[in-house]
């Protein structure tokens, strides 16, 4: 979903005023500044302002329960700025702004994995910490000692993505799955995995008898269809961009096919649950949060969601509402504990210290040497009725997945 400018911010300005605080403010002495660049905007649009939803969540429950304790209840003050879906440089300028004229001593952003890369290079730069909900494996491996990473490594999800959909057609059906086809649009990512994961089929003794790209921007969804008519797979696994992959399955179920298919990226979004309506049925997303998880804290964040952007879908899908808000409660636990506004201080904290009580699947965060969150445990969501619930694995589960 491409969200416009005037979109972008008037939403993010509409729910601050509806939690009671400001979207772009100038903070007092006494206040701690925080950054969140996001792309608020453009085709990743949706991406960035569910993480800073999140945060912005985050930030007014903090204010609410007293602010920072152990720095005598100092209120947090969020700087919100759009870094745009295409324009990495624009994400460096907004970034380097936050730090020099607003004074942000963290960085919470951005969604989307091209910005946060911008964005990191200015914070390392500044010795500012920088909390990120993104996927891309080189956020962790430029060696950068202040980015702290709360997703799992992009190049392992599709990996994962198809061991869980093995073990779970197992678990369900008594037998393994016998095959699969894979289809990536061909994006740097899509390419990649199209040639990794007939690979990884080869560890689970799964047949891969077609593995094919496709140019982004579909008109004709034929290119998926007739191989799949062909050779009627057990489990269809698809990559691409939100309006790609809702031409293709809604084609798919349009001829009768009815085989699970695995998605990742977009799948789990509210623009992809309402392109596909009652055709979203057995398509499964991995993800890092769901909005129906068994977890403490997870139904009240819910509510306050709700509560925040009563026009916005609900319930919400989008992994990144939930990032965005476990973010912003790693960076309460390492004020508290930091017991200073000094960046290298709070710095180090982050880095040695877990995190706990948090509304993540494994209920915790510890950043590794790398900065990687070392207690990343992915789920996978499915739209069921066109609400995206979690269906595995099985500690986990909130209800039995439809395969």
């Amino acid at each position: 979903m491409r969200i416009t400018r005037r979109e972008g911010l008037k939403g993010i300005a509409t729910a601050a005023a509806a939690i009671g605080m400001p979207a772009i403010i100038h903070a007092e002495e006494s206040e701690i500044v925080i950054g969140a660049p996001n792309s608020l905007t453009g085709g990743l649009g949706e991406v960035g302002t569910r993480y800073a939803w999140g945060v912005q969540i985050g930030v007014n429950q903090i204010n609410k329960d007293g602010g920072i304790k152990s720095l005598n209840g100092a209120k947090l003050k969020l700087v919100i700025a759009d870094t745009s879906s295409e324009n990495p440089t624009q994400a460096a300028s907004v970034t380097r702004r936050m730090i020099d004229q607003d004074g942000a001593v963290v960085i919470l952003g951005a969604g989307a994995s091209a910005m946060t890369l911008a964005a990191q290079v200015e914070t390392e730069k500044s010795e500012i910490p920088l909390v990120t909900g993104s996927y891309a494996d080189g956020i962790v491996n430029r060696g950068y000692k202040y980015t702290f990473k709360l997703s799992p490594q992009g190049g392992a999800v599709w990996n994962w993505s198809m061991t869980s959909g093995y073990e779970m057609w197992k678990d369900a059906k008594g037998t393994p799955p016998k095959s699969a086809l894979i289809f990536m649009s061909n994006d740097a990512v899509g390419l990649v995995v199209q040639k990794q994961l007939p690979e990884h089929a080869k560890t689970l003794n799964l047949d891969v008898p077609f593995s094919q790209s496709f140019q982004m921007g579909l008109s004709d969804p034929s290119v998926a269809v007739a191989p799949i008519l062909r050779y009627k797979p057990d489990l269809i696994f698809l990559g691409g961009f939100t309006n790609d992959i809702i031409l293709i399955i809604k084609a798919l179920r349009g001829v009768g096919v009815t085989a699970p298919i695995f998605g990742a990226g977009p799948a789990g979004t509210d623009s992809v649950g309402r392109g596909l309506g009652a055709t979203g049925d057995k398509f499964f997303a991995p993800l890092m949060w769901n909005w129906d998880l068994t977890i403490p804290g997870n139904k009240e964040l819910v509510a306050a969601y709700k509560a925040a952007f009563p026009s916005e879908p609900y319930p919400p899908a989008n992994e990144q509402l939930g990032a965005g808000y476990v973010a912003a409660m790693v960076l309460q636990q390492a004020l508290e504990k930091a017991a200073s506004r000094d960046p290298k201080k709070i710095r180090e904290v982050l880095a040695a210290s877990e995190f706990d009580k948090l509304p993540f699947p494994a209920g915790k965060v510890k950043f590794g040497d790398n900065g990687l969150n070392i207690y990343n445990r992915e789920i996978l969501g499915e739209w069921i009725k066109q609400e995206l619930r979690t269906v595995w694995p099985k500690e986990n589960q909130v209800v039995p997945p439809l395969l």
